[in-house]
């Protein structure tokens, strides 16, 4: 990624003070999100903020954190093995809410987990939300 997107990712998460208080932000503002994690493609927890007991966040967030990679990887193949262009996210939705994966930059990704009875298309319409108050959270 390039241009001043890119410029902007790396610089909240050269702060994470500021990415955590960013994340708060998405999870308390954005309709339909009851969780954000920021994780390494590898991975690796940069930042989250979870609608969990504080005891279990950590353990939490490393596992989305390992799932999303995992996720994103798949979802990248098989996008481009569809020749549908390049992945802009994975979502999947279970019987108690939604979770996507999305990339924001070639290194790092938002998983965003939904709330409780948020339709698909409603969380993906927060997905995009969530997304661009990440990307450029002065124009979000």
């Amino acid at each position: 990624m390039t241009g001043p997107r890119a410029s902007r990712v790396e610089i909240r998460l050269g702060d994470p003070a500021a990415l955590t208080e960013l994340l708060g932000k998405v999870r308390t503002d954005v309709d339909g999100v009851d969780g954000v994690v920021v994780t390494s493609r590898d991975g690796l927890v940069l930042a989250a903020d979870l609608n969990v007991s504080t005891a279990r966040a950590g353990e939490v967030a490393s596992q989305v954190a390992a799932m999303a990679s995992v996720s994103a990887g798949v979802g990248l193949r098989f996008v481009q093995s569809s020749e549908l262009g390049r992945l802009q996210g994975v979502l999947m939705e279970g019987d108690r809410g939604c979770i996507g994966v999305h990339p924001l930059s070639a290194t790092v990704l938002l998983v965003l987990l939904g709330t409780p009875g948020t339709a698909m298309g409603r969380f993906t319409v927060a997905a995009k939300r969530a997304t661009a108050m990440l990307l450029a959270p002065d124009m979000a």
